[in-house]
This record gives C-alpha cells, structure tokens and sequence, in this order.
C-alpha cells in the first residue's frame, strides 16, 4: 500500500511539473520555464515513459525558444526516448515536430525534413488533421528552403485543404503568407503581394503576433525586391517592433539581414556594414558555422564588392561557401559563385571569373528563383568577359524577367544596359566629337506633328544663346534630340555629354569644371573640363535632375556669366557654347519639393521641348521599326516590312519608347543568330508571347503560342544551342528541331496545324 501511494505522489508530481512548465510555456516566460526546469530535476529522475516524455519536450521547448539550440536537441532526443517506452504515439509525434523545427534553426535541413515526415506520419495514422496540417506546412516550408517549390506547393495545398475543413483561420492565415514567400521568389510578385496581405490582415485580426512579424518580415524582403525602398523600411520596421516585443533573436537576425541589404541598394554602405555585423555576430551566438550566419556572409560579401574591398570579399565568399554547400542551398551557392566572378574579374583572374559566373547561373537556374537569376544575368551581361551577343542574350533574359514581374525601373536599366553595349568605348564617361564633322547626317526619324514642330523650332535656335531643356519619358530619344540640335546649329563643332547620375559629386564637379595641379589630393596633374572640352560646340546635360543641389548653383552661375573657373584657379575661362540639358523627371515637382533650384529651373526651361512616348505617336513606330531592322541587317535597304511585323509593334504599348523597340529588334537580330533559320515575322512571335492571347483564340492557339516561347526561351538561355535547349525543356532534341521548323515554316502559310 505505501508503494502505491508513493507512486501515486511521484505521478502527481510530474503531472503538476509538466502543467507549470506548459503554463510559462503559454505566457512566453521561457526564462522561468527552465528555471523551473532545472530546479525539479532531482524529482525528475524517477520519472518514465509518459509523464518524463512530456516534460522533457516541455522543457525542450523552452531552450528553443531562448535559442539555445544544442541543449534543446539533447532535451528533445530524450523526450522522443521516453515517449517510445510508452508507444504514446501522439506525444511521439509533437516531440518529432520540435525536433525538426531545432534541426532547421542548426541548419540540418535533410535530418528536419526526415523528423517532419515522421510527425505527419503519425499524425496521418493518428487521424490527427491539426496536426497533420502543421507538419505538412513545416514540411512545405523546408522544401521552399531547399528550393523545391512545386513540391512545396502541393503540400502547401493539402494543408490547405485541412485547414479549410476544420474552419482553422489561423492556420489559413500561416499558410496564405508561405504561398506569399513561394510567388516571391518564382518572380511573381503581384501574386506574392497579395498573399502577404492578406497573411498580415488575418494575423492581425487573429492577434498572432508572431505570424503577424513574419509577414512583415516577408513583405518587406518583397519590397526589396521590387525597389519600394520606403514601403520595405515601413514593413521592416514594423516587424522588429514585433520581434522585440516577442524576443525573436533568429528573426532579429534575419530582419537585420534584410535591413541591411536595403541600405546598401540605397547606397547607405556605413549603415548597411553596421546592420549586417550586428547580424553576423547574434548569428555566430544563435547557430555557429551554419546557415544563418553564412547568408549574413554573403550579403556582407556583396557589400564589399559594391564598395570595391575585394579581398574582403573574398574571404566572406570563402567562409560561407563550404556552409551553404553542406546545406545545399542553391540560391545562396548560386549568388556566391556569382559574387565570386566579380571578385575574380575585378583582380584580374579571368577563366576563374567566367567559371564561376557560368556556374552560379547554372545553380541559379536549377533553384527557380528568378529574381537572384535576374540579377546574375545582369552581372555576366555587363561583364566583357562574354563576347557582346552572348552579353545581350543575357540582358534579354534579364529583361525578359522583370518585364513580365512588373519591374519597369529595372527593365529601363537593362535597356539603357543593352544600348550602351553599340555605343564606342570612349575611355571615360562622356562622348565627344571634338571638332569632327559628323559625316553620316545625324536625323530624328518622324511623322508625328508635335515632333516635327520640335524639329522645326530647333532649326531656328542657330543663333541663340538660351539653354535648351528636353524632357520626355525615359527611352523617347533626348540624347538623340540632341545630338539633332547640335548637328542642326553647329554641326561642325564639338558635341559632348556628360550623364549627371552615373558619377558621384566629387568627380563630377571636376569632370565638369576641370582643375589645376593641386586643387586637391590627387590632382597631380591639369584636367580640362567638359565646359572648356564643348567649348563652341554644344554641352549635354543628361539627367539634370540628380545634380547635386550643391553643382547646380555653380552650374546656375556659369550659365549667368558665361565663364567658368576650374577647381583650383584663380583664372575664369569664357565660354562659347550651346548648353542642352535632358530629364525624365518633373523639375517643377522637385522645385516644389525642394531638390531643384527654382532660379535654375527658370533659366533652364526658357526653351523647353517635351518629346512625347512613342505610345502617343504610333505613326512612327514603322518609320522606327524599317530603320531598325536595316541597321541590324535583318531587313535589306529599300526591301518592305512586311505587314504582320509592323502590326505586332504597332499593338505594344511601348513602356520603354524608342530604346525598348531598337532592343526588341536587337533581341530579334540574336535569336535569329542562333536560330539560323526561319522567318522575322514568326520569331517576332517569341517576343510578345508573353502578353495575353487574342479573345478569340483557340485552345491550340494558344497552346501553340506558349510553346514557341518556351521553345525560343530555351534556345536563348542556352545561346542557341539546340540539344542543351532540349535538355533544359525535357524533351529529345529532335522534338525541338522538329517544333523549331514547324512554328518557323509557319509564317509562309500564316497558320500552325
């Protein structure tokens, strides 16, 4: 009898040790839920089974939450022991979620997702749907993590189906924010951008802090990525006012993580640099040597590299490498080896700069996250490590990708990226025609009225002095504009252009005005400026507006007395020219805001001239459309364009003006290069395919269309080559061959069968 009652009074022990553990477990005190812990352990020895099981995971728990990893893994593995003397299979179950979730913070991907599987194993046999339910999204968002995405997807939808079943909000609001992160990274970005939404509408309503912290978490890493600078620092902040309310150190790290990397794509590097070591160093506490300080590494590297410290660099690329390999996280192995091609270009190893571009494209594509793709495309395609039509074919694709998310800043960098690529290397930033005479007449093409008006208004400016301002939409052609004026009015005197946004204040003080020996350190030597250089000719501003305030009163007072003095003189050169100044911004906005100097504003726009977007003058995208294909010799002189061409340009809005129809053309010259056989008018069908089918097209049709342009895709990412397009498409090479010359047969009858 009194052995029963002992054992009686031992089991109610552990019942109400295991009760106050889950009670501090509930108000988040994990503090006290180990000290609570620690101080019952003598009584703890006489547990089993069960009861031991329950507040081992309890306590497990606990040190997870406070992030102390190693000692949380050790208390779970014996929690999973001590439920396995029992068989209580439920218990076993939840004790295989906690250890997954602690395998994942270590970064051992493949032991979580095998501890994940097992719980919803157990939960499945156990008719358990909560349960299964939470491991099928633990699962989902491992794989997510490892870049399997459709697998993620499919999981993600039997969650789904769960939670709608059992009418659990909550749980539909969790899995509406991995759905979010999945469209994040596939590129779709209005889809990400919804799911999020709605993920931190229903988080908040349900007042789940935690959840509501990691969609803003999510939602301001998007926003990253579509350059919405002020909304990701508004989402950002909000979660780390949620992170530390909850004491969340591991998403302290990632949202510093994700600070950091938006201050360096705002050219914030001191800050950026603070928030990234910060991050580092909570890192090597949380998790040492593992994922989560190696994807700090990799941004800290990417920092480096934008401020030139390339041995820095280096060594970050060096640490994370074997850590992300050992992890198998492709994105990050892939933007590594990309990081590592600009660190081996800019120190001179060449082959080792191209392998290791060629190989983190290769990783890049096979994880299926667009935008880290994007970016690399645009790496390799500004690099002159690649002949100039293997570097357009990657900026096409990277265009590609940000036309189709909705990114139409990027997408006029990689246009403005394409067109610089014909443009004679100069040996510095400016173009210059120093006392030349153009030889091939210089003309803006055109039939639209309010052009030609503009046109005919320049040829009476020949002896005026007034500045000329030139404004329109990025791609309507200023720079060319310009050029006209200047072969208009002074043909036979220099021309030179100058990009204000392309070099900081202090070299482009000096490039403008030019110096004297010792004017400061480094001056060794006399520079003549680019106002004395254009001295009788013509001067072009190009965006005027990101003139530092500071150089547009200098600028204002050159213009007023017509002599500049070079940094470092005492003697003013007078000047004869005919200064242009362009823009895609709204001056009087910013003069309004406060950015631009208004009396400049006033002596700039005394001669303004407004190019309207090609959308707005369609009568001159043929004329446009002729000379383009002539000058990239995919249409002989004199010889017709044929009609269906000229309606597929027709119909296209134009985002990019001018600059995006020569680049589509010049993407057709490309994929007529590899292709080396087929019509333009069926090839020009790859470049609009992604828009939307005809209201009357038929299944086939449109079958047909997103074959051709799966079809053209692969050819360009595998630069022509058609058995590596084969592979990258699944299918026998002889099937491509085979589709490639019946879709490029088919414009001689206009149909495909």
């Amino acid at each position: 009898m009194k052995i029963q009652d002992t054992h009686s009074q031992k089991s109610g022990q552990g019942e109400r040790i295991h009760h106050e553990l889950m009670a501090l477990l509930q108000r988040r005190d994990f503090h006290g839920a180990v000290a609570c812990f620690e101080m019952h352990q003598s009584a703890l020895e006489s547990c089993r089974g069960t009861e031991a099981g329950a507040i081992l995971h309890a306590a497990a728990k606990a040190h997870a939450s406070l992030t102390h990893l190693p000692i949380a893994l050790r208390l779970a593995r014996r929690a999973q022991a001590m439920a396995a003397q029992d068989g209580d299979t439920s218990l076993m179950a939840d004790i295989c979620v906690t250890i997954g979730r602690i395998l994942r913070d270590l970064g051992e991907l493949k032991e979580a997702e095998k501890a994940w599987r097992d719980a919803e194993s157990i939960f499945r046999r156990n008719d358990n749907l909560p349960g299964q339910s939470d491991a099928l999204n633990l699962l989902a968002g491992l794989l997510f993590q490892k870049c399997d995405y459709r697998n993620a997807v499919a999981l993600l939808m039997d969650a789904v189906a769960i939670a709608r079943k059992l009418d659990d909000k909550q749980k539909l609001a969790y899995m509406m924010g991995n759905i979010g992160r999945i469209y994040t990274f596939t590129g779709d970005f209005d889809e990400a951008e919804r799911h999020l939404l709605i993920n931190v509408d229903l988080s908040r309503r349900l007042s789940d802090e935690l959840e509501t912290e990691r969609a803003f978490l999510s939602l301001g890493y998007l926003q990253i990525q579509k350059q919405q600078y002020a909304k990701a620092s508004e989402s950002l902040a909000e979660a780390y006012r949620l992170i530390v309310h909850l004491n969340r150190k591991r998403d302290e790290v990632v949202y510093l993580t994700y600070l950091g990397e938006l201050q360096y794509r705002m050219d914030q590097h001191a800050e950026a640099r603070e928030s990234l070591q910060r991050a580092l160093t909570m890192a090597e506490a949380i998790a040492p040597r593992s994922v989560l300080d190696a994807r700090v590494m990799r941004h800290l590297a990417e920092l480096s590299v934008r401020t030139g410290d390339y041995r820095r660099a280096q060594q970050y690329v060096s640490e994370a490498m074997p850590l992300m390999e050992k992890s198998d996280q492709l994105v990050e192995m892939g933007a590594l080896h990309k990081l590592a091609g600009l660190i081996n270009q800019a120190l001179g190893h060449k082959d080792k700069a191209r392998q290791s571009f060629l190989r983190g494209l290769d990783l890049l594509a096979e994880s299926g996250v667009r935008f880290e793709k994007a970016e690399a495309l645009i790496a390799l395609g500004r690099s002159e490590l690649f002949s100039i039509r293997e570097r357009m074919t990657y900026l096409f694709r990277a265009e590609e990708f940000y036309m189709r998310s909705g990114l139409t800043a990027r997408q006029e960098e990689i246009n403005q990226f394409i067109g610089d690529l014909d443009k004679p290397r100069t040996g510095d930033t400016t173009s210059h025609r120093k006392g030349k005479i153009e030889h091939d007449p210089v003309d803006y093409l055109t039939v639209a009225p309010a052009v030609l008006r503009i046109k005919a208004q320049i040829a009476m400016l020949t002896r005026t002095d007034l500045p000329v301002l030139i404004t329109g939409e990025t791609g309507v052609g200023k720079d060319h504009m310009a050029r006209y004026f200047h072969a208009t009015v002074r043909p036979d005197k220099p021309y030179v252009a100058i990009n204000c946004a392309s070099l900081p204040e202090t070299l482009l003080e000096s490039e403008l005005f030019g110096y004297h020996r010792g004017a400061f350190t480094g001056a060794v030597t006399h520079k003549q400026g680019l106002f004395v250089t254009a001295n009788g000719g013509v001067l072009m501003l190009d965006e005027i507006g990101d003139l530092p305030l500071s150089l547009q009163a200098k600028l204002l007072g050159v213009i007023e007395k017509r002599r500049v003095l070079p940094l470092g003189s005492t003697q003013e050169v007078a000047l004869d020219i005919k200064l242009v100044a362009a823009t895609n911004k709204n001056l009087q906005d910013m003069v309004d805001q406060g950015t631009f100097r208004q009396d400049l504003f006033f002596r700039l726009s005394g001669i303004h001239f407004h190019i309207p977007p090609l959308r707005e003058r369609k009568e001159d995208i043929p004329l446009l459309l002729e000379q383009f294909l002539v000058r990239h010799h995919l249409l002989a002189a004199g010889q017709k364009v044929p009609a269906e061409l000229v309606k597929q340009f027709v119909d296209y809005d134009w985002p990019g003006n001018i600059r995006e129809l020569e680049n589509k053309v010049r993407r057709l010259e490309v994929m007529a290069q590899l292709v080396a056989e087929g019509d333009v008018v069926e090839l020009a069908r790859s470049l609009f395919g992604g828009d939307s089918a005809p209201a009357r097209a038929t299944l086939f049709d449109r079958v047909h269309q997103f074959e051709r342009q799966l079809i053209m895709e692969a050819l360009m990412a595998t630069n022509g080559n058609k058995c590596e397009a084969a592979r990258l498409l699944g299918v026998h090479e002889a099937t491509v061959r085979l589709k490639l010359k019946r879709y490029l047969s088919a414009a001689a009858s206009g149909s495909v069968n």
